[in-house]
């Protein structure tokens, strides 16, 4: 048993020492110090516009494929739920470099948080290799399986093939993105993916349909713009941190650039994260075969549904990203109730902020779905998606805030144990629904909105344990 008089900060696991004498930071990091409201704001304001950013991505490209067709826009729905999978293992790789940065930079260690982004991208490269050979292997097997047959399953290919062969990039990009957060710094991040999405919004259509001398790709066009977009982002954020005290470092001084210790704590932070991810996404790839009943529009709704859902997740993963940085800076810092209370307000701030953009979807779901697509079917899909979901959307604050914050403690496991079996929970659920209820499309839309209402409660309840302090 540990010495009761230990500091939680003390059971971190250590990291090898690669030089004798470790830069330490003159004064107390600033997140650690200012007022909570002020620190939250100051990493979640450009943490989630990067984040709705990131959703405007996203949005882009299916507005642009829905030019293409209801056929194209449900292939391009159903790969995105293989595409969520790859990036779930991506943050494996930054929800461990981001937790470490923070806490060596809590601790005033920088030349300890330059090692963790160093070993961060031989880690994201690693995995990126392994899933790119994974995905050309298995990826029409994975499509057919979710029940996708003709022109959606040609779109779905097309699409995910340019993805998969661009995955190294959007790996690295996830471990140098986490590197500026777990310092203290969202506002980089946040230039950086304006310039992608400006690079994004200017290719998609011409490669889409192909204007001037480009040829006409269709789905696969607007996969490779957001490959494009990600390696500008990558590029640039690489020059920008060989400019800070926290940069990337191999350690030139031993020799062996690969650390085992180090690249092992960033998986045992990352992997329960990044398996509740997987696992999250493979329970839509299964969900979407009971969907692809009721027909391409319903799947092609969902596809819709789940971007303008976009706003509310990215709103918490913005405050998600404030409370991993400040929990983990704090905990570094020695000030554990400080980090409590900054989780709190952030969940708080961020369920404000959903409660109103659920009341306004509820109201225009049918202007709203509108705008992405005419098809009737789709829309009326849609709106009955969007109204079920924002009755329980305040729920997705409490999730993605709290294992953001289990995650800048380094103690992940409790979000990975509430997330799966809920989540799988789904899909017996929708049957039920469908089956003995004859609820249709909006059983599974139910099945849905309550399990994350769930998953909110339960990580709540457990968050307020403060296991996670030790």
């Amino acid at each position: 048993m540990q010495n009761k008089k230990t500091h939680p900060s003390h059971e971190w696991h250590s990291l090898p020492e690669s030089v004798n004498v470790l830069p330490i930071f003159s004064d107390e990091p600033e997140l650690v110090s200012i007022p909570l409201p002020r620190a939250i704001l100051k990493l979640a304001g450009p943490a989630m516009t990067s984040m709705l950013f990131i959703m405007v991505f996203n949005l882009v490209d299916i507005w642009w494929v829905g030019k293409l067709g209801s056929t194209a826009l449900a292939g391009v729905s159903g790969a995105s739920f293989i595409l969520w999978t790859l990036q779930a293992a991506a943050t494996c790789v930054g929800t461990g470099v981001n937790a470490l940065v923070a806490r060596h930079v809590g601790a005033k260690h920088p030349a300890k948080a330059s090692d963790v982004v160093g070993q961060g991208l031989l880690v994201a490269l690693f995995l990126s290799l392994v899933l790119t050979i994974s995905g050309f292997l298995t990826q029409k097997t994975l499509f057919i399986k979710m029940g996708l047959t003709g022109d959606v399953l040609g779109s779905a290919l097309d699409y995910m093939t340019v993805i998969i062969a661009g995955l190294s990039v959007i790996f690295t990009f996830f471990a140098l993105d986490a590197a500026f957060r777990g310092a203290g710094d969202t506002k980089t991040p946040l230039k950086l993916i304006s310039v992608a999405l400006t690079f994004n919004m200017l290719l998609d259509p011409v490669l889409i349909f192909g204007w001037g001398p480009f040829p006409a790709m269709g789905t696969a066009g607007a996969a490779l713009a957001t490959v494009i977009a990600h390696g500008v982002m990558v590029i640039w954020a690489a020059l920008l941190l060989a400019k800070r005290q926290v940069g990337i470092r191999l350690n030139p001084g031993i020799k062996r650039i690969v650390q085992p210790d180090v690249c092992g704590e960033i998986v045992r932070i990352g992997s329960p994260i990044a398996l509740s991810g997987i696992m999250f996404s493979i329970s839509y790839m299964v969900l979407t075969r009971v969907i692809s009943r009721f027909g391409p529009a319903a799947l092609a709704a969902l596809g819709v549904g789940h971007r303008i859902e976009g706003i509310p997740y990215f709103t918490a993963l913005g405050f998600s990203v404030a409370a991993a940085t400040l929990v983990g800076q704090n905990l570094g810092a020695q000030k554990p109730k400080r980090a409590e209370k900054a989780t709190w307000l952030a969940v708080l701030y961020a369920s404000v902020i959903i409660f109103s953009f659920s009341v306004v979807c509820y109201i225009f779901a049918g202007t709203v779905v509108r705008f992405f697509t005419a098809d009737t079917q789709v829309v009326s899909e849609g709106i009955g998606y969007l109204r079920i979901i924002a009755i329980f959307e305040i729920f997705l604050a409490f999730e993605v805030v709290l294992e953001g914050a289990f995650g800048g403690a380094g103690h992940s496991l409790p979000p990975m144990t509430v997330s799966i079996p809920i989540t799988w929970a789904r899909i017996p659920l929708a049957l039920l629904l469908i089956t003995h209820f004859a609820m249709g499309t909006a059983g599974i839309w139910l099945a849905i909105a309550t399990t994350t209402g769930l998953k909110g409660l339960v990580l709540a309840f457990w968050f307020n344990r403060g296991t996670w302090k030790k």
